[in-house]
């Protein structure tokens, strides 16, 4: 089975059981209240059912929703809608942002994405990233973390979980980004893989 296929995830899942749907973005909420990032154009990178892209138009931000799951979109579209939100969502891989042509984005958020995707593909994900990324803009970042000598990856039917260090984490983003800050806070919900969320608010240098 192919453990990537979030299009089956969606599709075997009705909205009201997608727990990330309710998700309370505590932290991205606290750095947008403390005027750490100001509005512009932002790109949420699997944005799933749009909820936080959502908030980020309601927020004064021009944004670009993309998600490679079908369903996803479709269920973002009809959140945006009822929201009242002016958001343009695409069907598209995160990992390959060469669709985006030479775009370039004040804030890319990546809330709870960098953890479902394939390990193989990480580096070529994060560049496209820093590619797509005005110097001195901001980059939020949202994963399931680990502790060392913790299990790194968690099994699910459709897709696989990657559970990261911070110290991993540091090392995938500092050649192309500052760490401005960080955090770490516990999951939202009882069906989280992993027992902490690694938060990140980073700058392209």
């Amino acid at each position: 089975m192919n453990k990537y296929n979030w299009e089956n995830f969606y599709k075997a899942t009705p909205l009201k059981k997608i727990f990330w749907q309710e998700t309370q973005a505590d932290y991205l909420r606290e750095l947008l209240n403390a005027g750490k990032v100001k509005p512009g154009k932002a790109l949420d990178l699997g944005c799933g059912t749009g909820i936080k892209s959502i908030y980020l138009a309601q927020n004064g931000f021009n944004v670009i929703g993309i998600d490679i799951s079908k369903t996803a979109i479709g269920y973002a579209k009809e959140n945006a809608k009822k929201a009242n939100a002016k958001i343009e969502f695409i069907i598209a891989d995160a990992i390959d942002l060469d669709f985006l042509g030479d775009k370039k984005f004040d804030l890319i958020l990546d809330w709870a994405n960098l953890h479902g995707l394939p390990e193989d593909k990480v580096r070529q994900y994060i560049k496209g990233i820093a590619d797509h990324l005005k110097v001195g803009g901001k980059l939020i970042l949202r994963c399931f973390g680990r502790k060392d000598g913790e299990a790194k990856f968690v099994e699910r039917p459709d897709f696989t979980i990657i559970l990261y260090t911070a110290k991993e984490i540091e090392e995938l983003y500092n050649n192309d980004f500052k760490i401005i800050e960080k955090n770490i806070s516990n999951p939202e919900n009882n069906n989280a893989p992993g027992k902490f969320f690694h938060e990140y608010l980073m700058e392209r240098i």
